[in-house]
């Protein structure tokens, strides 16, 4: 148990900065707004996350990959810093 934990934090971990790349991209090649940024990242982050179990046979342990990809995608979308500049004003 503890040994696929760990295996799908390093994956959200990778995933994450990948994520981020495509994610700008995307906003620059369509001119998305911040607020459609995070849906967008939370899409890119499960879809990679889903492509990278499907790659490597993990389709048995879809579910948590797409949960891995969730957590890489909010990661990449910067939630965590919004909610940090939200409490300091």
């Amino acid at each position: 148990m503890q040994n696929e934990l760990m295996q799908l934090i390093i994956i959200a971990v990778v995933i994450a900065p990948i994520t981020t790349a495509v994610v700008q991209g995307i906003k620059q090649a369509a001119g998305i707004s911040d607020k459609i940024c995070i849906l967008v990242a939370i899409l890119v982050g499960i879809i990679l996350a889903g492509l990278w179990a499907l790659t490597f046979g993990h389709v048995d342990q879809i579910g948590p990959y797409l949960m891995a990809g969730l957590l890489s995608g909010l990661s990449a979308s910067g939630l965590y810093d919004i909610t940090k500049k939200g409490d300091a004003e």
